[in-house]
């Protein structure tokens, strides 16, 4: 194990622990991690009731998910830094696209989310 850790770089080490902390994270925190997700990226879905008002035995499980589920953005951005780092050299545009990445998957989850279960709720 020692062996396949130590050749990988610090984003990528960084990356497999977020993972690791963010999947944990999201499944104890009962919806917290999954709420704060949404607060992030609410302006993007305008056309649907409040969080606050959603309703019904889904609603729940949805926040735990879609905190759970966020936990593979961490992958996703560690792999584009890797194979990215060859052709930008500047850190903070790095940086930026990780984020980027992380925020476009917490979208992409709530996207799935709501348009799955509010128009059927609807």
């Amino acid at each position: 194990m020692i062996k396949l850790w130590k050749p990988l770089s610090y984003t990528s080490k960084f990356s497999i622990i977020a993972f690791l902390l963010a999947a944990i994270l999201g499944l104890l925190s009962m919806g917290l991690l999954g709420f704060a997700l949404y607060y992030c990226v609410f302006f993007l879905f305008n056309n649907y009731p409040n969080i606050n008002d959603w309703t019904g035995d889904w609603v729940w499980p949805a926040v735990i998910v879609a905190g759970t589920a966020w936990s593979l953005g961490f992958v996703f951005a560690g792999i584009a830094w890797h194979f990215l780092h060859k052709k930008i050299k500047t850190i903070l545009l790095l940086r930026i696209i990780y984020i980027a990445i992380l925020w476009l998957w917490a979208a992409t989850i709530w996207h799935l989310i709501i348009t799955t279960n509010l128009n059927v709720a609807r």
